[in-house]
């Protein structure tokens, strides 16, 4: 077995942001750190982007004076430590102490048990007429999370800090079954005469129509500021059968 050895010892900080020698994820430096590492790929890392230090530390992990450092190595700053570069894998740094990611964070994300949407139309009863103008309007369910409420994710899963999500919308995009759809839009429909968001049978039959539901979401961390998720998702959500009738005029002898 292979006796202790002194040898360098790493951590990490926001870029930028490291004046109290922490990550200190739930400051507003978190914003910037990861909008800087936005687009990246997966190879290179969704950050946030985070300052790399490290230090020389003896066999039992205690900090060696400077004159001990390996050759062309000397310790900078208040904190005595070397800032050796920047990255977007922070938990890839060995030996450091892991951090919620923004990889892990999107993940999350897509988990979201989200509330659902359904389709009702004017006329009531999911019935309507060939040619004539049919409303639509969306119902949120009661169980789920809809744009704006917020998902406490489980802090075991984001190495103990508590990070929250809010979803937001993005858009809407009505399917009615037939071929047509309208949007992307940010109205949820409504009723006779100021719904927006209407359409036209031409045949009778049976339609199915949905609406797709695209989320953005914001995240925070340890109640700190609000950040946008690098991330957009489109939900189909339950679809209704909607009945096409074709009405016919009747001579009646009176």
């Amino acid at each position: 077995m292979l006796e202790p050895q002194p040898h360098w010892k790493y951590r990490l900080g926001l870029s930028g942001c490291d004046s109290d020698g922490g990550p200190a994820l739930s400051g507003h430096c978190l914003a910037a750190a990861t909008a800087a590492c936005a687009g990246n790929s997966p190879e290179q890392g969704l950050g946030p982007l985070s300052d790399v230090y490290r230090w020389w530390v003896d066999e039992d992990g205690d900090p060696l004076p400077a004159d001990e450092w390996p050759a062309g190595s000397e310790p900078a700053g208040p904190l005595e430590q070397q800032l050796v570069g920047t990255t977007c894998l922070p938990n890839r740094v060995p030996g450091v102490s892991p951090v919620p990611t923004v990889e892990m964070i999107i993940a999350a994300f897509h988990e979201t048990r989200w509330a659902t949407a359904a389709v009702k139309t004017q006329p009531e009863g999911d019935t309507t007429l060939v040619n004539l103008e049919t409303f639509y309007r969306l119902s949120w369910s009661r169980e789920g999370f809809e744009p704006d409420e917020v998902d406490t994710v489980d802090p075991a899963t984001m190495y103990g800090y508590r990070v929250q999500i809010r979803p937001r919308l993005v858009g809407y995009v009505y399917e009615f079954g037939d071929g047509a759809s309208f949007g992307p839009t940010d109205s949820p429909g409504g009723t006779y005469p100021h719904g927006e968001v209407t359409h036209t049978y031409r045949e009778p039959g049976r339609y199915r129509a949905r609406v797709l539901v695209t989320f953005g979401a914001q995240f925070r961390v340890n109640g700190g500021p609000w950040i946008e998720v690098p991330d957009e998702v489109t939900v189909a959500q339950p679809a209704t059968t909607v009945t096409v009738k074709e009405a016919r005029a009747v001579l009646v002898n009176r």
